[in-house]
């Protein structure tokens, strides 16, 4: 480029270098600013709105609604109109607005076939990707998500993983002077119940019968809920009477808001989800029935049918039909994709309170303020079965998993019927009018609220009445508050017990030494008393062995005593006789044989006093022995007689002991099980409390970070269309350089020609 300036004239180049130059640097300064520059700030009130007042208020505006879409209140056109939002933040392309404003999608606005300035177009395209802000102090609005609702699996079948919530809030949004009940749902596949109050949705545990969530319903109070048929989505119809409905999406699991479609002038008062969670269906007051598009919230189909209010609506599980009734009594079966008519179903002459599918889908059941319940058949819609099921009006109908009906009524009553309308079993209890009934089939549980906000559960298998449900909960800082105080006062009904037991141990473990003692004093003289006894029987059998002997001596020595003087008298009569014949050797033999018997009997006779005089002393000695023996040993049974009584007292004593020690151990473990219990609550509130700051503090930086990333998102979009727009002028202007190129060349030739070259 500087050989072709070169062959320019010198003043020339010096003006084309000097513009190039300061296009560069404006260019430069212009990308630096872009990058430096904070994003701007493109508002509803400041940017937006005036375009709107001047092009589009004679038709949307407060008064006139045409779409029933307001273009000049920044509350109403975010709430969209009759065919749901009309603005995706962050999302200009996807927005209906802006596809109307730029005639990419029909009715164009203007209806005049003129667009609006692409100026304009492109400010409220700015707008609504940065955010969509009323005002400088709003913050940017999250884009909504991209939703995908197609089921891989059947939703009818038992899910490998139950779904049951994670941890959610357990803070209430409200806390109401009067609670009220308007609806309820039970999972299809885990022990958790849905509970309407107003402003928020309460979540819980059918087995436990404990809060497991709160779910927040800013729209107002929800008049219809229902669980998706794998249980992972909860869908909640409602809004403020006579202000607006809304149909709000939430996660069963983890509590968070996919979306939320519809948008009406009346709260929605009846509302399902598919079974491919693609299509939902809503109904309410302005007798209008609209199937809409989960994933964007468009009118598939409006049924304008109905003659009444829409009181009820559910989507068949096989997904095919769509059951509705209305206030005076209408039911009809639609297919579900098109809305297209299948069975007007004539015969209830009250408003259809409820309507609920058999699980095979070829059965609707419906019931009505006429009191009635009625079976269909959908092969022709005929009539199966009708009965009177309640007093005064039927007020809410479902049926069981395996095929039973549950319903209740104006009789304050509800009921588990069989399909040919035998009733099962009843369930009373309730103080006033039963307005809505639903049967838990995981936990075989019976459930339903009256007018007075009071919700009770059965047991379905005998009819008892297990609890009830707070519809309006205590805010976690009072349950905080009642925790503690019920601590304290567990504290000090725990601490005299604990100390009581602590008593009775101590006096039980010194009963216990007692016992041990006597018994060890009781081994001893058991002991004493063996050896002892050894000692006399003993000291017994020496005396009578004694006794024994000195009874044979004596008696021996008597004898012998006795027989001396029949001997001598023999021995004197002999010795005479043999004087008279001394020559008698036989007779004096006989002499001397008498002699030596007596001599030996006076030798015997001495011995044997010897040994009577020696077993006396022998006898005296062993009596004396077993006399002194006796004594001890009766003095030693006396003893144990003694200690015995002891043992026995001290037994009584401990096992009273051990049975006041057992009473007061179980007073204080259910004492201490109270502290313990009061414990649990307090922490667990204390942890509630904790998690819920945790939680909106990183809400808080989750916005403030995706606030920074939309303003760094616009910062670098400004810089890419600065980029673009120097790119632009760079190429414009070498463009007109060439061009003074083309000039400057051939001014050159006609010089040279004018030179005569």
């Amino acid at each position: 480029m500087n050989r072709q300036l070169e062959k320019l004239s010198p003043s020339v180049s010096r003006v084309l270098l000097l513009a190039f130059g300061c296009m560069v640097l404006m260019l430069l300064s212009g990308f630096a600013a872009a990058q430096e520059a904070p994003a701007e700030k493109i508002t509803y009130d400041d940017h937006v709105k005036p375009i709107f007042v001047q092009r589009c208020s004679t038709c949307h505006n407060g008064q006139k609604r045409e779409g029933d879409l307001d273009l000049t209140n920044y509350t109403n056109l975010m709430q969209g109109g009759g065919s749901g939002a009309v603005i995706e933040p962050q999302n200009a392309s996807g927005s209906f607005l802006y596809k109307l404003i730029t005639h990419e999608d029909s009715p164009e606005m203007p209806p005049s076939g003129t667009k609006i300035p692409d100026a304009e177009i492109q400010m409220i395209a700015k707008w609504i990707d940065l955010g969509v802000l009323e005002n400088k102090g709003s913050t940017a609005a999250k884009a909504k998500p991209k939703l995908n609702f197609a089921m891989s699996d059947n939703p009818t079948t038992r899910p490998e993983v139950t779904p049951m919530p994670l941890r959610l809030p357990l803070e209430p949004v409200v806390k109401t002077t009067r609670p009220s009940v308007l609806a309820i749902a039970t999972s299809p596949w885990a022990p958790i119940v849905a509970v309407s109050a107003p402003k928020q949705i309460l979540l819980y545990n059918t087995q436990s019968l404990e809060l497991v969530g709160v779910l927040p319903m800013e729209e107002g109070v929800a008049h219809s809920l229902r669980f998706s048929r794998n249980g992972q989505l909860l869908l909640a119809g409602g809004g403020r009477d006579g202000a607006h409905g809304k149909t709000v999406l939430f996660s069963a699991i983890t509590g968070e808001r996919i979306t939320t479609v519809g948008d009406e002038l009346e709260a929605v008062l009846a509302s399902d989800i598919s079974a491919n969670h693609e299509l939902i269906a809503i109904g309410g007051p302005n007798k209008l029935v609209k199937i809409l598009a989960t994933a964007d919230g468009s009118v598939i189909a409006e049924i304008k049918k109905h003659t009444e209010w829409v009181t009820a609506v559910e989507f068949s599980p096989d997904g095919k039909f769509l059951a509705t009734g209305d206030r005076n009594g209408g039911l009809h079966v639609w297919e579900a994709d098109s809305g297209n008519e299948v069975f007007t179903l004539k015969a209830h002459t009250g408003s259809i309170s409820g309507v609920s599918w058999r699980a095979d889908s070829q059965v609707l059941c419906s019931a009505s303020e006429d009191g009635s319940i009625r079976i269909w058949e959908m092969k022709n819609g005929g009539q199966i079965k009708s009965w009177g099921a309640h007093g005064g009006g039927t007020t809410s109908i479902e049926f069981l998993r395996e095929g039973n009906i549950v319903s209740c009524g104006r009789d304050k009553v509800a009921k588990v019927w069989d399909q040919a309308g035998t009733m099962i079993k009843q369930f009373g209890g309730l103080t006033d009018v039963a307005v809505a009934v639903s049967f838990c089939d995981e936990s075989n549980r019976v459930l339903a609220a009256d007018w007075t906000g009071q919700l009770n559960v059965w047991n379905a298998a005998d009819g008892a009445l297990i609890g009830n449900l707070a519809t309006n909960p205590p805010r976690l800082a009072e349950r905080l508050a009642t925790s503690q105080q019920d601590l304290a006062v567990a504290n000090q009904t725990h601490a005299p017990l604990a100390q009581q037991v602590a008593q009775t141990q101590t006096g039980l473990n010194e009963i216990a030494k007692a016992l041990e003692q006597a018994k060890q004093t009781q081994v001893q003289i058991q002991s004493k008393m063996s050896a002892t006894e050894t000692q006399f029987n003993a000291a017994k059998q020496q005396f009578e062995s004694t006794q024994a002997q000195h009874v044979i001596w004596r008696t021996e020595m008597d004898q012998k005593n006795t027989a001396k003087p029949l001997l001598r008298e023999s021995f004197e009569k002999a010795t005479g006789a043999s004087n008279s014949l001394p020559d008698d050797a036989e007779l004096k033999s006989t002499v001397t044989l008498l002699d030596g018997k007596i001599k030996q009997i006076d030798a015997r006779v001495t011995e044997l006093q010897g040994l009577v005089a020696k077993s006396d002393q022998e006898k005296n000695t062993s009596k004396a022995q077993m006399d002194e023996l006796g004594k001890s040993l009766e003095a030693a049974k006396t003893e144990m007689e003694a200690v015995v009584a002891q043992v026995a007292k001290l037994q009584g004593d401990m096992n009273s002991m051990s049975e006041k020690l057992q009473a007061d151990t179980q007073l204080a473990a259910a004492a201490f099980a109270e502290v313990q219990k009061a414990t649990e609550l307090v922490q667990r509130w204390t942890s509630d409390i904790s998690f819920i700051s945790e939680m909106k503090a990183l809400e808080e930086q989750l916005n403030s970070t995706e606030q920074v990333m939309v303003e760094k998102q616009a910062a670098v979009d400004a810089a890419h269309q600065k980029l673009m727009e120097a790119k632009s002028v760079a190429e414009e202007a070498a463009r007109q350089k060439a061009e003074v190129d083309a000039k400057a060349e051939a001014l050159k030739q006609q010089m040279m020609k004018l030179r005569g070259a």
